[in-house]
């Protein structure tokens, strides 16, 4: 990756997270730099479900730009995912990307069931297909952070990650995942 952009997305990062003091940004960067580039590995032949019915999952291999999310049962996962906060950036992507990136839901409910997650859906009129990964594969391929802050990227075509964060926990990522998207897309 070009050193100017990353030099952008890591300096942006820290200005961006509500982290203060100096330990915790180098923590922010040691985990940019770490997953910058990284490519992201999907498990083979996972379900893909809605509020009402079980459809075909997206391709992870199809969009130049992918933005993918992943979310483990544990904890208050409603209040973790701001599912309608998400549905409000796909709609903003829809409307200003000509070619829009795909977004992937990964969930894993292993404690609280494929129901409770339908539940989820539906309560919040999320009609967004998404990944139920009971057997939690895409963390054993993977190995994520364990802060849900660092567990959204920003993946180019090749599934590499291009950015780290999670645009609902914190608006200036969204904002910098949008920059990205445009700047690449017109080289």
């Amino acid at each position: 990756m070009n050193h100017i952009i990353k030099s952008i997305i890591i300096t942006s990062t820290v200005l961006f997270c509500s982290c203060q003091n100096s330990n915790n940004k180098s923590v922010v960067q040691k985990t940019v730099d770490e997953w910058t580039g990284k490519e992201i590995q999907f498990p083979q032949n996972l379900e893909c479900t809605t509020f009402d019915n079980i459809l075909q999952c997206p391709d992870t291999n199809k969009a130049n730009y992918k933005i993918m999310l992943y979310t483990d049962s544990l904890g208050c996962t409603g209040c973790r995912t701001k599912l309608e906060v998400w549905k409000k950036l796909i709609q903003e992507a829809d409307t200003i990307f000509e070619h829009k990136p795909d977004f992937l839901f990964f969930f894993q409910p292993k404690y609280r069931g494929l129901k409770e997650l339908k539940i989820l859906l539906r309560n919040y009129h999320f009609d967004y297909p998404v990944f139920v990964d009971t057997e939690n594969e895409i963390m054993r391929l993977n190995n994520f952070p364990k802060e849900p802050e660092y567990q959204c990227f920003l993946l180019d075509k090749d599934n590499k990650v291009v950015m780290i964060g999670n645009p609902v926990l914190n608006p200036g990522i969204w904002e910098l995942y949008k920059k990205i998207i445009r700047e690449r897309s017109l080289l």
